[in-house]
């Protein structure tokens, strides 16, 4: 065999063999669990530090390169780890599933009520009635979501319209006597000095503040600080203050409505450098 083709084919040779480990490709995924809620899992590319999280029935995608290694992990997960492989860069779909995290407690004995920590037993003992509830009942509006204090405090400030108008109906006997309708001019004068004193608007900032809690605990709750700080490099101790200045944000506001768990996560990636920046300028 001629001497050109022998080095062809070793050039054919080595760059067959070296594909899929230079190469990338979007690998897709599901993760799987006995008992809790898979989504919002966040899956990890530790080699080029990219990130995704999964959605409602588990499914995600991300950018691997052969040898690669994967991090899913969650509060409610023990993590885990894999490393492509080559099976993996051939399969149209992998599944990853994950052991729930369980928190073993050392035994305790329970008192009351004679129990003895076998929960079926102890339920039968105990002849329980059903909880009864507004739900249970069948009210109406039961299952209207309850308003915090700041929530009410704004409706009351703020109710009705500026200027409304009114029959002669609403005082009483008057329109007997006169045996007409008449109409009349209404002003809220309520209203009118919440919004001119300011008092409306420290409420519906209250309300804001509260809505920002609310969801901060949930991002907490979802991902863990000790996640959020490993994965955007941020000292633990200052992933509260790091939350604070993303919900602040104004363009943080339509995500805040959505709750979309996915979205929210590459805006705090995104914002992790310039909340470092910030926080470096500072000291």
């Amino acid at each position: 065999m001629p001497k050109h083709y022998i080095f062809l084919f070793a050039a054919v040779l080595t760059s067959f063999l070296g594909f899929g480990q230079d190469d990338a490709i979007l690998l897709k995924g599901k993760v799987t669990s006995s008992k809790n809620d898979i989504s919002n899992v966040l899956v990890v590319n530790l080699n080029s530090k990219k990130s995704t999280i999964t959605d409602s029935l588990g499914l995600f995608s991300i950018e691997v390169k052969l040898k690669d290694s994967l991090r899913i992990r969650a509060v409610q997960y023990l993590p885990k780890d894999i490393v492509i492989s080559k099976s993996h860069m051939n399969s149209s779909m992998i599944t990853i599933q994950l052991i729930d995290n369980i928190i073993d407690l050392n035994e305790v004995t329970v008192t009351p009520y004679n129990l003895t920590g076998d929960i079926d037993r102890d339920i039968d003992r105990l002849h329980l009635e059903p909880t009864v509830t507004s739900y249970s009942l069948g009210l109406q509006n039961a299952d209207v979501t309850k308003m915090t204090q700041s929530e009410r405090l704004l409706q009351e400030a703020d109710r009705g319209k500026y200027v409304s108008l009114q029959t002669m109906d609403e005082y009483g006997k008057l329109n007997e006597i006169l045996s007409y309708v008449g109409l009349t001019v209404k002003v809220n004068t309520h209203k009118i000095m919440n919004r001119f004193s300011g008092r409306t608007k420290s409420l519906e900032e209250m309300v804001k503040r509260d809505e920002n809690m609310a969801l901060e605990k949930e991002i907490i709750y979802k991902f863990s600080k000790q996640t959020i700080a490993e994965q955007f490099n941020i000292p633990e101790s200052n992933v509260n203050g790091f939350l604070t200045y993303c919900l602040s944000q104004p363009d943080f506001n339509d995500l805040s409505n959505s709750r979309n768990m996915s979205e929210i996560w590459t805006y705090l990636e995104t914002k992790s450098t310039d909340f470092k920046r910030l926080d470096i300028s500072k000291e």
